[in-house]
Formats: C-alpha cells, structure tokens, sequence
C-alpha cells in the first residue's frame, strides 16, 4: 500500500452490459397494467400484407424501354426491405390487338414467376402513351369501328375518352379483365388508367383537351363495375390537371371517390417543376389526401430516379414527408430497384415500416392479477400502438390463447383493427369465456391474422412461436 495514500484500494471495475433497459414506466394508472415494451423491437422490418413499397416491373406498355430490361433476371430482389407488390402498367392495346381476342400469356408469365415468391401485384390499364412507338394503347380495331380519334401535330393518336364507340368497345374488354382480376387474391390495387395520358387522368403529351366531370367519373364507374371486390385507386391529376372546370366539378369527382371507397395515387412526387414551384414535399394538393385516407389507402410514386437531381432529391426526406403529410401506405419509384437499394437501404428500411400501419402492443392487463376463472368470463385489455403512417384498411382476425404443456385453448376477438389509428394507442378489450378449463399455469399468447396469414406486431425475436403466435405472459388459471 502506498504511504501517499493510505486508504488507496486496488479496484477491479464490475463488469458492464453494453444496454440496460430502464425499468421505469411512468404510471398509467390503471390497475394491473404491465407493460411489455421490453420484449418491443422497432427495427426489424417487419413484411406484413397491403403495405409497403412497389416496384414499377411493367412502365407504360409491354414494348417500352423500361426497368425490367436492366434487371437481371436472377435477382429476386428479396432483400428490398418491405417491398409488396410489382406494379404492372401496360396498355389495352398489349392485350386485345384484335377484337375479341385477349392475350394475358406475358402478364401470367410475370405473375407465376413472382407471386410464389410472395409478391403481390398493382395494375394499371392505359389507353394512350403519347409516344411514337405506341400508336396503339387504344387497339387500332376500335378506330376502324368509327371511334373518334385525334391525330397530335407530333402524329400521336389519342382516343376521345368520351366517344360512344370507344366506351362500349372498352366496357366489353374491362368485363373481360374483370373476370380475369377481380377474384385474383394477388391484386392489390387496381388503378383508374382508362382516361388520360399515361392513365393519370390528364390529357398532357396530347390534345390538351379538358373533359368535364362526367367523364372523369364514367372512367372511374366503369372500374367500380368490373372490379366490385378490389382496392381501386384514383389519380389526383383527375382533379389538378384540370382547375378550368371549376371546383364544384372537382369536388364532385373526389366525393364520387370517396362513395365508391376508392384511393388516391399521385405520381408525381418531386417531378422538376413541382419541386421547384410548390413546397417542400411537391405536393400540389394535399388538403386532397385527407378526404380519401380515412378509409382507403395513398400511393405516391416518385419521378424516375435516374431523372432526380441531388439537390431536389435531397436524401429522401421530402419524399419521406410526402408520406407522413398524405399518410401513405405505398410508395414507389421508377428505376431498377438494385441501384436504388444500394444508395437508399436506411430510407428504404424506414419507410418500410412506416408506410401504412405499424402496430405495437405497448402493455396489457390480464384478468385480475394475471389470473383467469377455470369457468365463466374472462378479460385481456390490449393497449395497442399505431406508429405507422395509416390505419389499415383491411380488417384482421384477432386471437388469444391460452397455452401449456397439456392444453392449448384459442379464443376469436371481436375487435376492428382498422379502428387502431395512426400515431395514437387504442385500448382494445378481449372477452371469452373458458367452459372447464384445467386449472394451472398458462401462457398468454396473442396473434392477429389475414386468414391464415400472419401479421406480426412489433416484437423481438423469440416473442413469436411456430403458431404464429406472440407468447407475452405467465398467467395462472384457478
């Protein structure tokens, strides 16, 4: 010991956990409450149904220059973080070159080849590109009948959307695909692409002739009648393209949107001119958005990549507030989706669990002090957490189990998970009744389904069992 200092201990420092989780909770005053944002994990991606981003496989026609071209076909691209569904955009044309007769082999092909693989699949069906090697998005056979048709100074030939010939002759064909897509469970979305360029609803590339309303909502009906059972999306251009025919009449297609529950896709999300004359998101209507979101789902496509400057793209994070403002719950992008992985991986991961709903069990209060009657009703309070950017639209199976080595016991929920709001947590009460079950030691275990499909809350590793099931409590029954 040293004389300078005779109290001096020689010290071995205790060993240090790299993380120590805070056993605090502030109180919520309710009375048995036991929190169990513990065994939470909000990092992991979680590839959960009708969310998430899309990937542009088909882009304007089957004959275009476009991004499965550059794609190996090898690549699967299963490490895009939360990628849902391939979006296939292509012409009437492609499919009824003459009349009556429909070939869908090349969009089979797309679909056995990538729905096993889990993948889903958006449409959308067009009836002008305004490009020279696409004459015919509107089938030739459908102009020889008599349908009107302009001819562009550029010689593009663009179909009056209004023309009685045009209408029927696309009615029958819109049956014909509604057979083919409306019962596919694969469909995500099916999009209004009949009237416009580029099926976005405005006449741009083209004669730049503003149609009125009743048009607009003769294109959308004509989807509502052959898709009665699919999630259909309107673009906003059906109203921003066209100021000139008053806000009544826009007003009136947005209202017919939303009595038909469609949903809302604006693709153009930091193209050139909107990035520079509007704000920071370039959205050119955003009060828009909150008029459909509440009960069917945004989708917001960014410009083709390859064309967005650095300084408009600026990292993402305007595209990411496009999504929070509009509360999106898809998102997309023109371009190989390799190269885009590869610089935007942590944008990509963020977004992924953001778009749509992301859903927490934050804590729960089971029985009374943990312990359920053997006979008679019983009680689960959930508190569960939205932190997404929507709700969902779909409604989910909530169930309970009780679990051991002897006895496994489920228990249907009726609750309504579209009512589980973004940014907010929703106390959700669990009723059952057990009829004799054996008294002992149990696990709690909870889990929310699509069918048989799971959808998983926001747990860590291990939380979740082989059933699907997330095991969140020792309980006791007696």
């Amino acid at each position: 010991m040293s004389k300078k200092y005779p109290n001096m201990v020689e010290f071995t420092p205790f060993k240090s956990t790299a993380t120590q989780l805070c056993p605090y909770e502030p109180d919520k005053g309710i009375e048995g409450y036991i929190s169990l944002k513990s065994i939470q994990d909000d990092k992991k991606v979680l590839k959960n149904p009708h969310k998430g981003w899309y990937w542009h496989y088909i882009d304007n026609g089957f004959i275009r220059g476009d991004y499965r071209e550059r794609h190996d076909p090898r690549d699967l691209v299963l490490d895009f973080p939360g990628l849902n569904h391939l979006y296939l955009r292509f012409d009437w044309g492609d499919i009824e070159k003459e009349e009556g007769v429909y070939d869908w082999s090349y969009i089979d092909s797309i679909m056995n080849k990538w729905g096993p693989l889990g993948y889903k699949f958006g449409i959308r069906i067009c009836t002008y590109e305004g490009i020279e090697s696409i004459p015919f998005a509107t089938p030739e056979f459908v102009f020889e009948k008599g349908a009107k048709v302009y001819r562009t100074p550029q010689g593009f030939l663009e179909p009056a959307y209004d023309d009685p010939i045009f209408l029927e002759c696309l009615d029958r064909f819109m049956a014909e695909a509604g057979r083919k897509f409306n019962k596919d469970p694969n469909i995500e979305t099916i999009d209004v692409g009949t009237f416009g360029t580029w099926g976005e609803g405005h006449t741009a590339a083209g004669t730049n002739i503003q149609y009125g309303a009743d048009l607009v909502i003769k294109h959308m009906d004509l989807h509502a009648k052959h898709f009665p059972d699919k999630t259909l999306m309107f673009n906003d251009d059906f109203i921003n393209s066209c100021w000139e025919r008053g806000v009544d009449e826009n007003l009136r297609i947005i209202q017919r949107a939303v009595d038909l529950d469609m949903g809302i896709d604006d693709d153009s999300i930091l193209v050139s001119c909107y990035a520079r004359d509007l704000g920071y998101t370039s959205l050119r209507s955003p009060w828009m958005f909150d008029m459909i979101n509440k009960k069917a789902p945004v989708a917001l496509e960014l410009e083709h990549y390859i064309l967005v400057r650095e300084e408009v793209f600026k990292d993402g994070f305007p595209f990411m507030e496009a999504m929070r403002e509009t509360k999106a719950t898809f998102a997309g992008f023109h371009g190989y989706p390799r190269p885009w992985l590869e610089k935007n991986r942590y944008f990509t991961e963020y977004a992924a669990n953001r778009l749509g709903y992301w859903y927490f069990v934050n804590g729960v209060v089971a029985g009374k002090d943990n312990t359920f009657k053997c006979k008679g009703k019983n009680q689960v309070q959930l508190f569960i957490e939205n932190r997404g950017f929507a709700p969902c639209y779909h409604k989910y199976d909530l169930k309970l189990a009780l679990v051991n080595q002897d006895t496994r016991v489920e228990f249907h929920i009726d609750v309504d998970n579209r009512d589980w709001l973004e940014s907010k947590e929703s106390q959700v009460t669990c009723e059952f009744t057990t009829k004799d079950l054996a008294k002992g030691k149990y696990q709690l275990a909870i889990g929310l389904f699509e069918k048989d499909k799971p959808v998983l809350f926001g747990f860590k590793d291990g939380i979740y069992k082989e059933d699907n099931f997330a095991y969140i409590l020792d309980v006791l029954v007696e």
